[in-house]
């Protein structure tokens, strides 16, 4: 029969099973003894089953390992000392050449921890002033500090004004380029050489010019309404237009003060009068907020006129008719501030004096 096993076929299963052992034996590989040649442990494995020796960078590289970073790592304690691979030489620090820094006092450089500790007792002294030196130190010039106790700082020298070559032309457009401060002193000094030109200066000199403050209040009015929105459907008086308006609303009202001032410092008392009713109507004109804390500005204006009108009435001698067109005129700022009142009660006293 085909399926039957032969007595041949069972002899060469045995001998092929026999011969398994034999061959694992020589395909062991034993590395415990230093091998000088493979071939001889293995003689039946052929040469590409064989790998080469390693050689001697492949070993170096092989112990050495990858770099690891101790944990109590500082610059100071060579971690790496038995390391052949290590370099012990430190890099010096950068010095650009030419520059030379100060010395250090009371410094001491710093040493490992074996050091420190073979240091004995003895050896360590104290550092205190006394016992430095320092007749040998020398400073850079650029970081020499001097004392102000012995030398004096230098003194600043003041270009002093040259004198300047006299102009050829118009006076009147010499004047037009100074300042008032200049006019002033300039005025002050021939006044000191020249006594008798102070009367006629005197008899000469103007009112002072209103048209300038009020063409400039009247710029800054319109700033204030030009900034209000311009639509139908919106309101000019509420808040987000009071937001709009309130930075040309300060502006007004600095600039309004600060020309009431310039004329009570050159106490000209009538034309302080004067510019109290011009700022006033321009005052009146300023918008009326429905949230009446933001009228505050407004406030403050009228506030600010009455008491430049209250100085000049107090410290300015004005005769009888400028006092009665003024106490006039008061009567109608009543309704925008009640204290305007103050301003006619002392004005109705000054009357008194007359009768």
């Amino acid at each position: 029969m085909e399926g039957a096993a032969t007595p041949e076929t069972g002899r060469r299963t045995r001998a092929a099973l026999a011969e398994i052992p034999a061959r694992l034996d020589r395909l062991r590989v034993t590395p415990l003894q230093p091998v000088t040649n493979l071939r001889e442990l293995s003689p039946a494995l052929p040469p590409s089953y064989l790998s080469p020796a390693p050689s001697p960078d492949e070993l170096c590289i092989q112990q050495r390992g990858r770099k690891r970073q101790p944990v109590t790592w500082s610059p100071d304690i060579d971690t790496k000392r038995n390391s052949t691979f290590h370099s012990t030489i430190r890099t010096p620090p950068k010095n650009s050449p030419g520059r030379t820094s100060p010395p250090k006092l009371g410094v001491t450089l710093r040493s490992t921890p074996r050091k420190r500790l073979l240091l004995g007792e003895t050896e360590r002294i104290p550092l205190t002033p006394e016992k430095i030196d320092f007749s040998d130190l020398s400073t850079p010039q650029k970081f020499k500090i001097t004392s102000p106790i012995k030398g004096t700082p230098p003194v600043k020298r003041f270009r002093l004004d040259k004198t300047v070559e006299e102009f050829r032309g118009p006076i009147d457009v010499a004047l037009k380029g100074l300042s008032p401060t200049q006019l002033v002193n300039m005025i002050k000094r021939i006044t000191q050489h020249h006594p008798e030109i102070e009367q006629e200066i005197r008899r000469e000199m103007p009112t002072p010019d209103l048209a300038p403050l009020e063409e400039k209040l009247s710029y800054l009015k319109s700033n204030i309404f030009k900034s209000l929105p311009t639509s139908r459907l919106t309101s000019k008086t509420d808040s987000p237009a009071f937001s709009r308006a309130s930075t040309h609303l300060a502006a007004f009202k600095k600039c309004l003060i600060e020309q009431g001032k310039i004329l009570i410092d050159s106490q000209q008392w009538e034309s302080v009068v004067k510019y109290v009713f011009l700022a006033w109507s321009y005052v009146r004109a300023t918008p009326v907020w429905d949230n009446q804390p933001h009228n505050v500005h407004r406030k403050q204006c009228f506030k600010a006129l009455i008491n430049f009108c209250m100085t000049s009435l107090k410290k300015g001698s004005l005769n009888k008719d400028i006092l009665i067109d003024t106490q006039d005129k008061l009567q109608d700022l009543v309704a925008d501030s009640e204290e305007v009142q103050s301003c006619i009660k002392l004005i109705q006293g000054r009357l008194q004096d007359y009768l």
